[in-house]
């Protein structure tokens, strides 16, 4: 089973090298994003095991993506700046981060709703979100559960 198999028809780029992020060409424009775990390291969910720990949104993939890398290089370098601790999503980055990709959206989708449907489709696969993900991804879920009711 693939590291994105979960995503069925949806089909993000290639995983690209994290710590290279500044050297690629990112759209800028929106889309899903999905950070993961440097090669032969993954993180044990209920129902499984994934190297994904974290899965955002944005209207530019390439600031977004941009300013992951700048605090997770924060973190790797312990140089954080005005906290001793960051957000999660830049803490595991920084200690675990090896890989990126992302998903564009398409005409009439928002990011924030390609999100919930691919959070959404991990939340089903592995029945719960991505580690560095925060409670707000549950929040936004439970209105697409109640409308599938």
């Amino acid at each position: 089973m693939g590291i994105l198999s979960f995503l069925d028809d949806l089909e993000p780029t290639p995983f690209r090298d994290f710590w290279r992020l500044n050297e690629h060409e990112i759209p800028d424009a929106p889309g899903v994003y999905f950070l993961v775990a440097r090669p032969g390291l993954r993180f044990t969910y209920p129902t499984g095991r994934s190297p994904i720990f974290y899965i955002g949104q944005a209207g530019s993939l390439r600031e977004r993506l941009r300013t992951h890398s700048k605090f997770a290089h924060h973190v790797r370098e312990e140089r954080r700046v005005g906290y001793n601790l960051y957000f999660p999503r830049y803490e595991y980055a920084g200690a675990f981060a090896g890989r990126y990709c992302h998903l564009r959206t398409w005409q009439g989708c928002t990011p924030r709703a390609l999100e919930e449907i691919v959070m959404a489709r991990f939340a089903h696969r592995y029945r719960t979100f991505p580690v560095a993900n925060a409670a707000g991804s549950w929040n936004r879920l439970m209105p697409l559960k109640q409308k599938n009711a």
